[in-house]
């Protein structure tokens, strides 16, 4: 695994030992590649790959050693834990198979799907997550949802996504590994649709997810900006002038955002003025005297392998993402934040569990950016969870 010199706003952060926390279930030798990538905050240049460094600084090898050692006091997240802007998080592994190979339908199936998780870093099964022993947790752990818990959290509620095609990849995955409605398989970049639960089909959920790349649904790279046009403005505002409204919306802006603007004072302009619409469109719904939806940023993805030298590179897409918090929050819109940008730094630095840009992309046994044959899709499915403990925490 090649580690990156990172810059954390402004921070220099090495991911070598502690940066990158691992919890070995099993004793074992690895070598790490310590590279620096871009230098000076070059990243936040719109031609960054100009400024690439890539060269490898360090190579460190590390033995780890099965021990009884005391382990962070974490719990299970509740609502008042996404209140953080900035994860530390850390992957840690608990089991696994070295006899799987992907399926043919390219799925990952190494442990059983009853695979309990190891407290306390998960709750509940963690084979559901096909991972091969892996999990994410943060300052606290997440639950991983069953079918059944997952339908009694979300019935008759209404869930709205703005943000970029990262958000297409959650939720299909969402219904076909954690909802089980393996027959969707694939959503537009704008729908608004109802889902039943096929064991009890008065359970239901409404989502509705609207691309903000453009705001025309078939261009790219505008980002925030999209939200200057007239039409797509009303677009968003229609939905919350129904007689019911989304109790939940989940926001992300980033990606398209990295090839258009220019600099980092101009991406301050749009997301002041994205923060100021999403602000007016909250205000509208109080004057109608209806309950405030919750509202989460959920932080762009770490651009893995080939991309992270190109105008979203992780560097840009961090310090993107604190500004555009910071805005929200200036205009009281935010509720709470998920790090999704933590959870995928950890395995950015090749394709293995990416395309470059989507973390979630449909598994299938086909040959993989990288040139293998299938391709991890486990990272995308803690965020499905992890965004179901948002959703349902108390």
């Amino acid at each position: 695994m090649q580690v990156l010199l990172h810059w954390r706003v402004g921070l220099l952060t090495i991911f070598v030992l502690f940066g990158l926390f691992i919890v070995w279930g099993f004793g074992g030798c690895t070598d790490k590649n310590v590279f620096q990538g871009l230098r000076h905050f070059e990243g936040l240049k719109l031609t960054p790959w100009k400024f690439v460094y890539n060269r490898m600084v360090r190579n460190i090898g590390i033995r780890f050693f099965k021990s009884d050692v005391l382990i962070p006091e974490l719990q299970t997240c509740k609502a008042a834990d996404f209140g953080r802007d900035v994860w530390c998080g850390r992957w840690t592994r608990h089991g696994k198979n070295d006899e799987c190979f992907v399926g043919d339908d390219g799925r990952y199936r190494c442990l059983a799907s009853d695979f309990p998780c190891k407290a306390p870093w998960c709750d509940g099964s963690l084979g559901v997550l096909e991972s091969n022993g892996w999990v994410y947790s943060a300052h606290c752990s997440f639950k991983m949802y069953s079918a059944q818990s997952a339908w009694d959290c979300l019935k008759n509620r209404w869930i709205f996504f703005w943000g970029d095609s990262n958000h297409v990849d959650t939720i299909r995955n969402m219904l076909n590994f954690i909802l089980e409605l393996p027959d969707v398989h694939s959503v537009p970049r704008r729908f608004d649709m109802n889902f039943s639960n096929p064991r009890d089909m008065s359970q239901t959920v409404r989502i509705t997810s609207i691309f903000n790349g453009h705001w025309n649904e078939t261009q790219n790279y505008l980002g925030v900006d999209s939200i200057r046009n007239k039409g797509f403005q009303n677009l968003l505002k229609k939905y919350f002038s129904e007689d019911t409204i989304p109790d939940t919306v989940i926001i992300n802006s980033g990606l398209h955002d990295g090839v258009h603007f220019s600099s980092i004072r101009a991406f301050s302009v749009g997301a002041a003025h994205a923060a100021s619409f999403w602000a007016g469109v909250l205000e509208m719904v109080k004057q109608r005297g209806l309950a405030l939806p919750r509202v989460f940023y959920r932080t762009t993805v770490a651009t893995g392998g080939y991309a992270r030298s190109l105008a979203f590179n992780p560097n840009k897409m961090d310090v993107f993402n604190a500004v555009f918090i910071d805005k929200l929050k200036q205009a009281g819109v935010v509720s709470g934040v998920i790090d999704n940008f933590d959870m995928t730094f950890p395995w950015h630095f090749d394709n293995r569990c990416n395309d470059g840009v989507h973390y979630g992309r449909a598994p299938a046994k086909l040959k993989w950016r990288d040139g293998e044959i299938g391709h991890q899709y486990f990272v995308d499915l803690m965020l499905g969870h992890v965004l179901l403990n948002a959703l349902c925490a108390r």
